[in-house]
């Protein structure tokens, strides 16, 4: 055994891989005055390390040592530098105070060292294949979850690769985040930087890149495994989707004067049904078409037939295409998720601007609280939300005094003004973050976006919003109704004057026209509710020549902007 190529390659990754960073960092500390020697160096190395009986093997997972401890131990640890000091140095000298003392009897094989260290490491690199070759992919699939490996697989079709470095560790950077796994031998010692002892998703997706490459595995196999294990059932989903259908054009053809009552209830019937077979997308849109219906029955002026129209055909449409799919891949993509999948994005330093709450059509409520990001001046936020669809009335009202994430010592809404620093922080590809246990927050102060931070965002002038922050109808699809806004950026808007708001009791919204110095409009509009009374109140007040800042989402409908106004900024930019 040539142990001094076995050796070479091991770094501190590998160590931690074998067991963990703080007992690597205690070995290198500890073998400075641990008493050492060396008894045996053959197919396996034995050493003593501070009394204690250490057993070397390849792969150097399955070492053993003679002290109490069950799993890879600082005296394992200690052998392996020790021994790599040794045959690097060719120094069979003994000591017993922080070098390594070398028995007579035992027999090393320097001199074939030249001829064997390439083979030896070709021999490692195959056994590693060898693993990754053989490893089950059903396993690997449970690791990893289906939207996890549908993620896989369009990031494979659509021919986006990883970073492999091959040796006796391979190195894997995933795509599209920030991941690096190192795989080893045995691979249930392989390390990954999301710092997970067991064989997390990474590493698994890991795996499946290896095979990949190596054509252990075509995409067309990939997906065919994929389908059989989706968790999704094909049968169950195609006799839901015939039950909407009918139901869905029972409803057009009985039209909306002539509907009945029970018609929340039946909504609500497959919202559940929608649920229980996976339906994210379907779950929500049938809980909001519940929603505009209870609005018509009950008579609130909020009520517009046009979008709850519009709802349903958009519905009915999903619905006809989840009818007619054969493939269960494309099922899985009309389906939705019910959770989003949130990745790395590394450290990020941000300033709490807002919050707002929101109550939706779909059946939830809470709090967005919006970041701006002091590097990149991108917007984040961070949502509590919470289901109110089986209740008679709303209970939460106004913002609940809920405790901050990423363990920061002040409650949700304290995160206005602050400046924090997250470490290892995920969010998902709208910039949605995750309070993940993994992400740590360091409050670092109060503190104000300053004028190049908000570059981005803030306009004085109408015509450069509309360029920089209005989508044509072409592209988003929108024509005449109300896009869905919900968690797009926020934008800063001064005019230079406004008219008088004006509320409509018909219509329960309140409308305010907006203007720049070269009277190009923007039509702010806030429909009524009870936690916005007193923001009503507030801009029936605003005079027409002493308009403030106005933090808020805009749209494109009929030809002109709108606003819906989030809060007003009261510092001078």
């Amino acid at each position: 055994m040539d142990w001094k190529t076995q050796l070479a390659e091991i770094e501190d990754e590998y160590l931690i891989g074998l067991t963990n960073k703080g007992i690597v960092k205690r070995s290198y500390k500890d073998k400075e005055t641990a008493a050492i020697k060396i008894l045996k160096l053959e197919d396996e190395a034995a050493l003593q390390v501070d009394g204690e009986t250490v057993i070397l093997s390849i792969p150097l997972g399955e070492s053993k040592c003679s002290c109490p401890s069950r799993s890879i131990c600082k005296h394992i640890i200690i052998g392996m530098l020790a021994l790599k000091e040794s045959v690097n140095s060719n120094d069979s000298a003994s000591s017993n105070k922080g070098k390594t003392e070398m028995s007579d009897d035992v027999s090393s094989d320097e001199n074939d060292t030249t001829t064997s260290e390439k083979s030896d490491d070709s021999s490692l690199q195959k056994k590693l294949w060898d693993e990754i070759l053989s490893y089950p992919e059903k396993d690997l699939y449970k690791i990893m979850g289906n939207r996890r490996l549908t993620s896989f697989l369009n990031k494979a079709n659509g021919k986006i690769q990883p970073e492999i470095e091959e040796s006796y560790i391979f190195t894997v950077k995933l795509p599209g985040e920030n991941t690096t796994v190192k795989l080893l031998s045995p691979l249930n010692y392989s390390s990954c930087t999301c710092h997970k002892k067991e064989l997390c998703i990474h590493k698994a997706e890991a795996i499946l890149w290896c095979k990949l490459k190596a054509d252990a595995l075509s995409l067309e196999n990939l997906e065919q495994l994929n389908q059989k294990d989706l968790s999704i059932n094909p049968e169950q989903i195609k006799d839901a989707s015939f039950q909407m259908k009918n139901y869905l054009e029972e409803l057009m053809s009985t039209g909306l004067s002539r509907v009945s009552p029970d018609v929340v209830n039946s909504l609500d019937r497959f919202a559940v049904i929608s649920h229980n077979t996976g339906l994210a997308d379907f779950e929500r849109a049938f809980r909001t078409l519940s929603t505009l219906y209870q609005s018509y029955l009950n008579r609130e002026a909020s009520f517009l037939t046009a979008d709850l129209m519009k709802k349903l055909t958009e519905l009915y449409s999903k619905v006809n295409i989840l009818s007619e799919t054969e493939n269960i891949t494309h099922i899985a993509k009309e389906t939705g998720e019910f959770r989003a999948e949130y990745l790395p994005v590394g450290d990020l330093s941000l300033v709490g601007i807002t919050m707002e709450h929101f109550e939706d059509a779909a059946g939830y409520e809470g709090e967005t609280v919006y970041f701006l990001e002091t590097d990149t001046h991108k917007w984040y936020t961070y949502t509590v939300a919470r289901p109110v669809f089986y209740e008679n009335k709303r209970k939460w009202g106004k913002p609940q005094k809920a405790e901050a994430p990423w363990g920061l010592n002040c409650n949700l809404e304290n995160l206005v003004e602050l400046h924090i620093h997250l470490k290892d922080a995920r969010c998902d590809g709208r910039r949605r973050l995750s309070s993940s246990m993994e992400t740590r927050g360091d409050i670092l102060g109060k503190e104000q976006p300053d004028q190049e931070m908000l570059s981005d965002w803030y306009y004085e002038d109408f015509g450069k919003l509309f360029a920089d922050q209005i989508k044509p109808p072409q592209k988003t699809g929108q024509k005449d109704s109300k896009p869905d806004i919900w968690g797009r950026d926020l934008v800063f808007i001064q005019p230079s004057f406004c008219e008088r708001a004006v509320f409509s009791k018909t219509e329960q919204t309140l409308s305010m026209t907006l203007y720049d110095t070269q009277k190009r409009e923007v039509i702010l509009e806030l429909a009524y509710s009870k936690e916005d009374a007193a923001s009503i109140r507030y801009l029936e007040k605003i005079k027409e020549n002493e308009p403030p800042c106005f933090i808020g989402k805009v749209y494109l409908r009929d030809g002109r902007i709108r606003l819906i106004p989030v809060d007003t900024w009261k510092y001078t930019i």
